[in-house]
Formats: C-alpha cells, structure tokens, sequence
C-alpha cells in the first residue's frame, strides 16, 4: 500500500526539486504521472497487476516523475529500479544529468551504476595471455585455434598497450573508455565470455573489471541499462541484473521495446561458421586428448562437410530475391527439414562428445598440475566453443522444428553471402514473429513493478497495438495519457495540396521538389524528412541549386556533423536546410530559432521488407485479418506523431508543419491519422500555393 511515510518521501522529494532544479516548472500533468506511478507500483489498484503504460509528451518531465515516485517505493519494498533506454543519448542523460539532479533532490539516499553487457569489458586474464611472450612459442596450441590467421605487429602492439594502460590503472578495462578502439575481431579475442569465463577460479577474478561493474551494480539501488541488455539478461538467466522478481523496471522509449525482443528471439548460424566450429571442436578434443593422454574422439568433419554439401546443392537453386530465400509460414520444405534434421544429429553427437571431453579435462586439471598459461588457453578455446557448438544445434533445433497451427509461426529464411575467396556462405536463420507469451513468462508475470512511457505510445489513439506487440492485457494494467504542456493549437499543420500521390514516385519527387523550392524559407531552419534515401537524393539534386541557403543532406556528412553545422548557421543568423530520414524524425531536439519549419515529404507505412514482417503479414492474411490496419496505419499514425514531434520542444517553441502526401485528403485513413495528432491547427490546402 500506499504509506504515509512513502508519500511524505515522494512529496519532500518534489518540494526539494522545485528549489534545486534550475527551470523548474510545475506541470499538472507530471503531478498525475507521479500520482500514478506510486499508486500502481503500491497496489492501490488491487484487480490490477503492477504495470502502467504512460504516454507523456516532450516537456512533461517524465524522467524526473518516475525517479521521484519510483525511487522510495523500491527502497521500501527492497526492490533495485531498472531504468532501461532504447538508445545510448538518454541513457548518458539520465546517467551524468537526470539522476546525478536526482541525487540532490531525492528524499530517499540511494546509489546508481551502469550496466553494460559482458562483452563491452575485457577479460584481462586473455589479455595478458595474448601478449605474453611465452604465448607466441606455445607449440601446444595451433594458430588456428585462437587466429583465423598469425596476428600482425600492429595487433600485437594494441593489445601489449592495452594491457600496460589496464595494469597502470589508466585504463578501466572498458572498451568505451578507448580512445581508439581495436577492431571488432580483435576485441573479440580479448573480451569477456561466459562461455569462457571461470568467474571465481580465475586468478585475476578480483581485479576483474567486469566483476568489479558487476558488484557495484549489486550494490546500487537503481541500475542504469538499455533494452537489449535487459533482454539478453533475462533470457540467458540474469548474470548481470538481479532476479526478475527483485526489480522494479522502467522502460524509457518504451515504443522500441517490442522491435528490440523480436531481435533476442532470432537465431542465425551460416554453413561456413558450422564447418569452422566442428573443425576448432575437434582441435579442442585432439589438444585435450594429448594433455591427458587419452584415446581422442571420432571426427565428426567429414559427417558435417557431407550433410552440408548435401543441404547446399538443394538450396543453391532457391530463387533468392536480393540474395534472401524466405520460406512460406509453414515452415521450411521436408527436404531441407530432412537434411537439417541429419545435421542436427550429427552436431548433437559431436556435441556430446565435446562435452564429455571437457568433463574430461576438467578432472585432470583437479588431480594434476597444469602450466596456468595452458590451462587458460585451453579453457578458452573449449569455453568458445561450447559457445559455438551449442548455438548451431539451437539453430538447426528451431530451424527443422514442426509448425503448430494453433500459434503463431516462426519465421525461416536463408541469406546468402561472398567471402573473399568468392566462396557463397549460406546462411540459416529462424525468428519469432510474437513473443508477447515469452515477455508475459520472463518479465510482465513476475516483475514487482513495471513502467512503460515515451512521447508516444499509442497508435491511432490507442494502446492497443503497444499491447498486442507486448502481449499486455487492457482489462489487467494501468494506463494513462498526458495532456502536453505546449500550445499545439497555436502550430499550423499544412497537408498541400499535392496532386501526384507518393505511389507515383517520379511525378511526386517532381512536385515534392517544386514545391520545396517555393515553400523554403532561406533565412529560416528548416528540416524536411523523407522515408526514402533515394527519393531524398533525387530532390536534393532537383533543388540544392535554388534554394539559397546551406542544404545539409544526410549522408554527404554525418549525424553529428550535420547537427553541428547547422547549429553553427543558425547561431550566425543564416538559413538551414536540413534533409533526413528516420533518424532525423525521432530523438533530435532543435530547440528554438533552430527549427522553424518541419517538412514531411510522405507518410512512413510499413511496407513488410524484412523475413519477419512477410510472415506475419502472411499469417495475419491466413486468419481473414487485415495487415495494413493492424500495423501499417497504427505504425504510420506513431512515425507521423513522432516526426511532427521534432518542431515544438519547449514551451516557447513555434513554427509550422507542412506534409506532402494527398493520400491524407484522398484515402479513408486520411481523418483517423489527422484526428491523431496533438491538437495542431490543422490546414488542408485546396488550391495551390
């Protein structure tokens, strides 16, 4: 329950921000956000499970709402708070901004630390032993088993500095903290594994910069992640975060989340990485076995080379659009079911075997005394590859499985590739297309509470497409939208009259353009967003000639770097003009004189692309539902919102919005997607400008 003691915390703790927060305004509709959090994560709603969805728009202060309602209700239930964001932006202003503010404020004492995934830290014990100089005589070990190929003098010289830097202190360990990072297949070698990792038993355990990040995190009342990390954790059995019942979650931008738990429920492995995995398998085998003198296993690499070969000369002929197969949701045809189900067995034996001959070396290194540098190297080429080994039979497990017509498919496809030598790599992969049962047993069954809010939730005015993608239930959690602080009616937002519809791609990049030309002002911001790179070419191409300002085009300069410059313009008091795509309409923020004006060149539909978004429009299609108004339109009514979003960020922001797509005049859909907007003045053209 609510107890007085809780609300007295959570009402010092906002009487203390309206001093220490420079700017502080006092918006009604953080009150109720604040309100609502503590009610349902106290249990005031006793039919209700412990889940709220908040839509809070930009200027509400929805950071600082969940910290003050959040915080002394997980202390007092000894609950940590998760806090996970979609991106890194965020979660470095929550980390050096939000809660450091927080910490002033707060009537509750608490302590914080990131969490990152294992393999952002490097594990010094590898370090050490990829730069040792006895490691380059070992002749117990091939090249092949830690290489693909002999490391350059380069390599070696970057992982003998990163070991002096970590040894010195100068370096956390951290691959963040790196000025110049190596690259990735370099990192790979050295960074922390669970696979390899012997936590306790390893010698450098305690001065392990992983375990050390680790143990602050056990220690910290909240825990500062993002998505995937929360994912990954919880699926693979909570190594970083606490138990699922010990914590109190908040998912910021929490829109993303659905897109991100599709991504760690795929499985992918490809032809060439099964034959090298069997092959440094049995490297491992034949190592242990000359260690230990004993009889080495049977080679499984013919058995594998054959059962692939046999696979590869029936999906060769598939008809691959862009070089992806994707099979029907029934699943994959009895003939490659058939040939994967031969492999399956064949990696299930060679796995086995591994695994018993790792037990194997296990009981040797307990009874006899093994050189540390050999017992490290060996432990961790026998940990990558139980990494290895284990997420190929994963793969060919769900790859080959039966379809039941009584839940939702997976989805299935092949992706062929060239490797240097010209050689086609073959590329299996599985996915869910709904994991709304997998979130509801993992997370939404067990967490002691959980927040979802971002500037836009719902679709369409509703949060039924958040629930169906999260498998959330309406009748069983909480949910609340909030009334913006910012004047929309005081925003024009003009739907031109356009006559090519975006269908017509030449006619309407013609017209788009011509009307870009008369409509931008060259002394003002502006941005224009398009949902296609090549139509975003064609029309700077068409008018970057005219238009007299400064044309800063995605692509041409960087993220950053576009932002920069045009700070810079603006700040000089010249025009901008800046053309963009998805990344531009979402997490940007030009407040002021530095966006004027937001140009929409067409509506964002969802048109399924990807391997997983053709199942499910199949699926849907299979049971008489309609794809387009159950995802197109409630994904494009969320992209337009957030695109609009970009113009108005504080409360003395103005400007207008102009959209170029007369489907919004012309189609059925056109009033929902309008009626869906944050109370703009809107202005349908019927002449033209």
């Amino acid at each position: 329950m609510l107890t007085s003691a809780i609300k007295k915390q959570i009402r010092s703790s906002f009487e203390a921000a309206k001093i220490q927060l420079p700017n502080f305004s006092n918006r009604s509709s953080q009150n109720i956000m604040i309100a609502e959090i503590s009610k349902t994560l106290s249990g005031e709603y006793p039919k209700s499970n412990p889940i709220l969805c908040v839509e809070a728009p930009t200027g509400i202060g929805k950071t600082m709402a969940y910290l003050i309602s959040c915080l002394p209700i997980a202390k007092a239930n000894k609950k940590k708070l998760i806090i996970a964001c979609a991106n890194v932006a965020l979660q470095e202003q929550i980390l050096y901004k939000d809660i450091v503010e927080a910490k002033k404020y707060s009537s509750v004492e608490f302590e914080y630390a990131l969490a990152k995934g294992r393999s952002r830290y490097v594990c010094i014990r590898n370090l050490i032993n990829l730069t040792e100089e006895t490691s380059n005589t070992q002749t117990l070990f091939e090249d092949a088993l830690l290489w693909d190929e002999p490391p350059s003098q380069n390599q070696i010289n970057k992982l003998s500095e990163m070991t002096d830097n970590y040894s010195s202190t100068r370096w956390s360990g951290e691959i963040d903290d790196l000025e110049s990072p190596p690259e990735f297949s370099l990192w790979q070698k050295v960074a922390c594994n669970r696979f390899t990792c012997t936590a306790k038993n390893c010698e450098f355990y305690n001065d392990c910069s992983f375990f050390k990040a680790r143990k602050k995190a056990s220690q910290a009342d909240v825990i500062i992640a993002n998505h995937d990390l929360v994912l990954a954790d919880i699926i693979n059995g909570n190594n970083i975060l606490p138990d699922v019942n010990d914590c109190i979650f908040v998912f910021d931008e929490a829109h993303h989340f659905a897109q991100k738990a599709l991504s760690h429920f795929s499985i992918n492995a490809s032809t060439e990485f099964m034959k090298t995995s069997i092959r440094q398998s049995q490297s491992a085998i034949d190592q242990i076995s000359k260690i230990t003198n004993q009889k080495t296993s049977e080679s499984h690499i013919k058995k594998v080379d054959e059962a692939i070969g046999e696979l590869i000369e029936v999906i060769t002929n598939f008809e691959y659009l862009d070089d992806v197969y994707l099979f029907d949701m029934s699943g994959v045809s009895s003939d490659v079911a058939n040939l994967g189900k031969n492999l399956l067995s064949i990696f299930n034996t060679a796995f086995g075997n591994f695994l018993d001959q790792k037990d194997n070396w296990q009981d040797y290194c307990k009874r006899n005394t093994v050189k540390q540098i050999i017992m490290d190297n060996l432990n961790n080429i026998i940990g990558q590859n139980d990494q290895n080994l284990s997420s190929i039979v994963s793969l060919l497990n769900a790859f080959t499985q039966n379809t039941h017509t009584d839940t939702p498919p997976t989805s299935n496809w092949i992706v062929k590739s060239k490797l240097p030598n010209k050689k086609i790599n073959y590329h299996l992969n599985t996915a869910k297309i709904d994991v709304s049962n997998h979130l509801q047993s993992l997370i939404w069954s067990k967490a002691a509470g959980v927040i979802f809010t971002s500037a836009t939730l719902t679709s369409l005015g509703s949060f039924d497409r958040m629930n169906q993608q999260l498998g959330l239930k309406e009748k069983e959690n909480r949910y609340l939208r909030l009334a913006s602080p910012f004047n929309y009616k005081s925003v024009d937002f003009i739907v031109a009259n356009i006559k090519a519809s975006p269908s017509e791609v030449f006619e309407h990049t013609q017209e788009l353009a011509r009307e870009l030309k008369k409509r931008i002002n060259k002394e003002a911001a502006t941005l224009v967003l398009f949902a296609s790179n090549s139509q975003m070419q064609m029309v700077a191409d068409l008018v970057e000639k005219t238009i007299e300002c400064e044309l800063l085009v995605q692509g041409e300069y960087s993220k950053k770097r576009i932002l920069e410059k045009h700070f810079e313009k603006r700040k000089n008091g010249e025009g901008s003009v800046i053309f963009g795509l998805d990344s531009f309409a979402e997490g940007v923020d030009l407040k002021g004189d530095n966006l004027n004006h937001v140009m929409i060149a067409k509506l964002r539909f969802s048109v399924p692309t990807s391997p997983i978004e053709k199942t499910t429009q199949s699926y849907l299609e299979s049971l008489n539902r309609n794809p387009f108004m159950e995802i197109s339109l409630p994904d494009a009514s969320l992209r337009l919102i957030q695109a609009c979003g970009r113009l108005i960020r504080t409360e003395t922001d103005t400007g207008k919005i102009t959209i170029f797509d007369n489907r919004l005049r012309t189609k059925f859909y056109g009033k929902q997607l309008l009626d869906a907007l944050p109370g703009y003045n809107i202005l349908v053209e019927t002449t033209n400008r």
